[in-house]
C-alpha cells in the first residue's frame, strides 16, 4: 500500500499484493484527512498489483461504506487503475449506484490521465 502524490483534494493509492486491515486503516485515515478539508474529492486507486484484500479488510470496507451512507456525494470521481478488465468493469457498474459519483477504469499506461480526471471534479 503506498500514498501516491496528488492534488490537495485527490486521495491517491497504489495498492500491492493483499490489502490487510492496517492498511485499510492507513487508506481511510489518508481519505477522512482530505474530507475533512474539501467538501467533495476524487480519489485513483491503482489496483495494477493488487491481488486481494483480507477479511478484516473487507470487513472494515464494509463498515465504511455503510459510516458513509448518504455522502456519497463528496466522493466526485474515482478513478481505477487496472490491467483487470474485469475489475475495471465491476468498478463502472458500481457507479451506477452512486448518482452523484463517477467511477472510471483507466489503463496501467493511462495513469497521468488518470490522475487528472480523478482530480477533475469542478
Amino acid at each position: 500500500f503506498e500514498i501516491l502524490p496528488a492534488p490537495p483534494h485527490v486521495a491517491a493509492f497504489r495498492f500491492s499484493g493483499t490489502l490487510d486491515g492496517e492498511d485499510y486503516d492507513r487508506c481511510i485515515e489518508q481519505v477522512e484527512a482530505k474530507l475533512a478539508d474539501h467538501p467533495r474529492i476524487g480519489l485513483l486507486c491503482d489496483l495494477t498489483a493488487f491481488t486481494g484484500l483480507t477479511p478484516a479488510a473487507l470487513a472494515k470496507d464494509l463498515r465504511y461504506a455503510l459510516t458513509r451512507f448518504g455522502e456519497y456525494r463528496r466522493f466526485a470521481r474515482s478513478a481505477i487503475v487496472t490491467d483487470k478488465h474485469w475489475l475495471g468493469r465491476a468498478s463502472e457498474f458500481a457507479a451506477h449506484f452512486l448518482p452523484h459519483s463517477e467511477i472510471r477504469a483507466f489503463d496501467p499506461g493511462e495513469f497521468d490521465a488518470a490522475l487528472a480526471w480523478a482530480a477533475d471534479i469542478g
